[in-house]
């Protein structure tokens, strides 16, 4: 490598090691030497370290699916589902709310396994890895280098349920979760007991499955039970989720899901145990548990991102930050309230800038919001014909999901 660049190896690691996907995919292809390094667990762990540190070099992306109508010219409308990558670059890194975005349609032909692409939910990402599924499959998709991969075949014979991707700081490699419900087992006097949630969980480095205990997942009386993966931060995986009773005198009692309590449920990456925990107050104060609510990163802390009612007559939105936190127990400090200078928020999706979330409009269009200022910027991504949509917030890298650890 150093014969070839004629700079020293250190200087021309540290400046590949700083550039975007996109770029080094296309350097493969100018050295032997650059091939090998693409693959390197090292540098792969350094370009992943700059990608998630540095604002010189981070890329944000974002995974929009929805469905258009076509018009088919009779009264009948045809459906079809779309797959867009927003990509926007932080250069400059100075504080500017400028907003350097590409969009780029997901077309057949331009990823391998496109066909799973399109028929297929998004789950959440991880270090650039998308996790995705459909009603048999868990797919694994890095779309910064094209990649994508179909799990092993899934071996419990339940059917897929919720699920999470995550990385163990442990051993080094990245696993899927997934959480499938417990049997009901119905008694001769209408009696219902629910059993708890199974769990397995998916290694990338083995591509395999193995069941785990879930003994944390319940009480002497209640099931946790899990509702939408959120995110992945620091070695925990996170879904919001519900406390609900695990034994019913009838059907009827059932049917009317007794929910105790909204609850957040956090997954150790690490050691595999579950934990749970408990929203901000006013949640459980109000008797209002269908708050939009988003879980996210927030200056290196786990934060609330959501509708704050009670504090105007109008449309107010709050952050909440996990205060002593150590991805188990904390608690809740309201960092700041405002009411929106529009009033398009519907959907938070995720903070990508200190101070610059990015949030799906009643519209249903991309929105980048300005916590600071309240200015917003309409993102270029349109044919929003339907309510339907599916988002996901990643950042650039070049994590293979080919079976290398890192």
């Amino acid at each position: 490598m150093t014969e070839f660049c004629k700079i020293p190896e250190a200087m021309g690691l540290q400046i590949l090691s700083r550039l975007p996907p996109k770029s080094l995919m296309r350097f493969k292809c100018v050295h032997k030497s650059w091939h090998t390094l693409m693959k390197d667990p090292n540098f792969v762990a350094k370009h992943l370290s700059n990608s998630m540190h540095d604002n010189f070099c981070r890329t944000t992306g974002v995974l929009f699916k929805r469905e258009n109508f076509k018009d088919t010219g009779t009264a009948e409308r045809q459906s079809e589902s779309l797959l867009s990558l927003i990509n926007f670059c932080n250069a400059n890194g100075d504080g500017e709310h400028d907003i350097h975005c590409l969009v780029e349609d997901v077309t057949k032909g331009q990823f391998s396994g496109f066909e799973v692409l399109e028929s297929a939910w998004i789950i959440g990402h991880c270090h650039g890895i998308i996790c995705l599924r459909n009603a048999t499959k868990i797919i694994l998709w890095n779309p910064a280098i094209r990649e994508v991969k179909v799990t092993s075949p899934y071996v419990p014979d339940e059917n897929l349920s919720d699920l999470g991707i995550g990385y163990d700081p442990k051993s080094d490699t990245y696993k899927v979760v997934h959480i499938s419900y417990g049997t009901q087992e119905e008694y001769g006097d209408g009696h219902i007991l629910i059993d708890r949630p199974k769990t397995e969980v998916y290694t990338l480095g083995t591509d395999s499955w193995r069941q785990i205990m879930t003994g944390c997942l319940e009480t002497e009386t209640t099931h946790f039970w899990f509702q939408d993966f959120h995110m992945y931060f620091n070695g925990f995986c996170y879904w919001n989720g519900r406390e609900q009773l695990k034994e019913y005198q009838n059907f009827y009692d059932l049917q009317e899901e007794h929910h105790i309590r909204p609850v957040i449920i956090s997954f150790d990456m690490g050691d595999e145990v579950f934990h749970n925990m408990l929203l901000p107050d006013f949640v459980y104060e109000t008797y209002m548990w269908s708050y939009v609510l988003r879980l996210m990163a927030w200056n290196e802390s786990v934060a609330i991102f959501g509708l704050d009612h009670g504090i105007t007559s109008h449309e107010s939105w709050g952050l909440w930050v996990m205060d002593d936190f150590g991805g188990v127990t904390g608690s809740w400090i309201k960092q700041f309230s405002f009411v929106s200078a529009v009033g398009f928020l519907d959907t938070p999706l995720q903070i990508w800038k200190s101070d610059e979330i990015l949030i799906v409009s009643k519209e249903r269009r991309v929105v980048s919001y300005n916590l600071d200022t309240e200015q917003y910027k309409y993102l270029p991504i349109h044919s929003m014909d339907s309510d339907y949509f599916e988002a996901v917030v990643y950042m650039n890298s070049i994590v293979s999901v080919n079976g290398s650890k890192t």
